[in-house]
């Protein structure tokens, strides 16, 4: 990737909370380059358009995302104990780091309502994100139930795939409640269907 200017970056974390909040259609050039200090011509000698500009932010969102990932799976590595336990630690710290991250806020409100004339580039690169997330927790489960199947974890991967999104469309349209709500009664789901796996792999 091509080295941004200072200049640039300025505009990118304006433009991340600014897309956030507003979307793609609500954005204005206009409203980012003020935000960022300068006349919105000086912007266009950064970035080509609109469309250059949200997807520099998304790549930077991604890129954040997969950082944060590789760090969650990192410390559940020193941690893990059982299967149960496998991918906890995404899960556990999503919602904070939706509260706090406007990267993880852009993201999430992108690849859930992406404009359409992004949708495929958009489309094609979260895809990319949740096949390392798949790899990451496959990985983790692995590590203490190495004698899983292929097909039954392909089943749990999935079934972890669709806790995620279950979470990530909650932060979106739901308040806390909800989200810990929905999070516990998949997570017990899962963890008991695991359970009963270990232990009938030990008998």
């Amino acid at each position: 990737m091509k080295k941004r200017s200072a200049s640039a970056d300025r505009i990118c974390a304006v433009a991340v909370g600014h897309f956030s909040e507003h979307g793609y259609d609500g954005s204005s050039l206009s409203d980012i380059a003020e935000l960022a200090g300068m006349r919105k011509a000086s912007l266009y000698s950064h970035f080509d358009s609109k469309d250059d500009l949200f997807l520099a932010v998304f790549a930077d969102a991604l890129l954040e995302e997969h950082s944060f990932m590789q760090q969650c799976f990192d410390d559940e590595a020193a941690l893990q104990q059982v299967p149960q336990q496998a991918g906890a630690l995404y899960c556990d710290r999503m919602a904070q780091r939706y509260g706090q991250s406007p990267h993880a806020r852009f993201l999430l409100r992108t690849v859930y309502l992406p404009p359409q004339v992004l949708r495929d580039h958009i489309t094609g690169a979260y895809r990319a994100l949740l096949d390392q997330l798949e790899r990451h927790y496959a990985a983790s489960l692995l590590q203490t139930a190495p004698w899983l199947a292929q097909p039954r974890l392909a089943l749990y991967v999935q079934a972890y795939l669709g806790i995620i999104d279950s979470m990530q469309v909650e932060l979106i349209y739901a308040d806390g409640a909800a989200l810990q709500q929905r999070h516990a009664a998949l997570w017990q789901i899962l963890s008991d269907s695991l359970a009963m796996a270990a232990l009938s792999h030990a008998a």
